[in-house]
This record gives structure tokens, sequence and C-alpha cells, in this order.
């Protein structure tokens, strides 16, 4: 399988690039500043491409058989990379006939009170966040209304620990409980997963320790 792999530069995304190869799979690794990639491989390519840029999401697109998209944008006032950014690589694979997608977003996407959700992060935190869980909202309506065959995987918090391979998944995509942080590794397997895993297909899951 060859995958592109938008936000690979991400500790999450790159997560995904080193799993993928370790697979045997191809990667196409889309970042902004390819120089700045450290990481080779022999089925890897590492390209340029701005998810806000039409023409170079499809240049990264071309010729994939599926697209994980774990793009990451910092916080500020009004937040509109994921939102952008998903449309312009929804409409490139519609363009490249590629269909599989899994994309990053997070916990508490339309359930920001979910009681599942850890009361710090929930009451403290995810207030601070509202212009990110405003563009989620809006990333996700935009994969759900596009014709891809998409997986939206949404972690908690995230961390840097090992993949260990042990990881709870809901179907329904809200909060498990007592699942407050996971690793990115793990996250990664789990999107890696749900390109060839139908009961994925068109789910919203949550995943959790």
């Amino acid at each position: 399988m060859r995958i592109a792999v938008f936000g690979a530069s991400g500790r999450a995304g790159r997560c995904v690039v080193e799993q993928a190869l370790g697979h045997g799979d191809e990667v196409v690794a889309a970042v902004r500043t390819p120089d700045a990639f450290d990481l080779t491989h022999e089925r890897l390519r590492v390209v340029a491409a701005d998810v806000r840029d039409l023409a170079s999401v499809r240049l990264a697109v071309a010729g994939c058989d599926a697209v994980v998209s774990a793009i990451g944008a910092p916080l500020a006032k009004q937040v509109d990379l994921y939102s952008v950014g998903i449309g312009n690589i929804v409409q490139a694979m519609a363009e490249e006939g590629v269909s599989r997608l899994a994309v990053v977003s997070a916990i508490g996407t339309f359930a920001r009170k979910d009681k599942n959700i850890a009361w710090a992060y929930r009451v403290l935190m995810m207030p601070r966040l509202a212009p990110i869980y405003d563009d989620f909202e809006r990333m996700e309506q935009r994969i759900m209304a596009s014709a891809a065959e998409w997986t939206i995987v949404r972690p908690p918090g995230l961390t840097d620990g090992p993949a260990t391979g042990h990881y709870r998944v809901g179907l329904d995509g809200r909060a498990l409980p007592k699942g407050n942080q996971v690793s990115r590794a793990d996250v990664a397997a789990l999107l890696l997963k749900s390109l060839v895993v139908d009961s994925y297909l068109r789910r919203t899951v949550s995943i959790a320790p």
C-alpha cells in the first residue's frame, strides 16, 4: 500500500510514517519543509505540501492508495487549518481517485461535556482550546460529507510512550472510562489499522489504554 501522510513532521505523523514503513508500505510524507524532515528510507518519498494549497495536496495524494491526516495547528483566536486542510485533502482524493482516509481529531469533539473526560481537562483546558475544538467539528463535518471511505480517530491526551499494541477502541467516538492519555504510537497503529479493517469504515472511534 502507498500511503500519503499529512502532518508527517509532527510527533504523531512521524509515528505513522515509521510504522507504515515497518509494515512494508510505501509512504509519501507530505510536509511544508522537506529539508527539515530527517527520516530516510528506500520506500519513503518526502514532498513539499501545504494543506492550504490544493495543488500541492493533489500532487502528494496522486498515486496513493490511502491518506492519513495528522496535521496540527497552534492555538489562536481563530483556527481553520483543520477544516481548510481536510477540505483540500478530500477534494484532492476525489480528483485523484483515492478513497481510504484516516484522520486524527480529539476526544470531546461534539461532546465537550462528556463526563468520561478527566475533570481538569474538561473544565479547565477545553474552554481554552475552544477555537481548536470548533475547527475539529468543522473538520469532521467536512469528512463526513465527503465521498471518502473515512475513519476519524479521537484520542485523549497524547504521550510519547511506546506502542503497546494493547488499547481499547470505542466505536461511538465518546471518551472511554479511565482513558485520559494514550501514546501517539498506539494512535498511529490504530490509524493504520483503520485503513484496512472495514469495521472502522465511516466510523468515529475513540482510543484509550
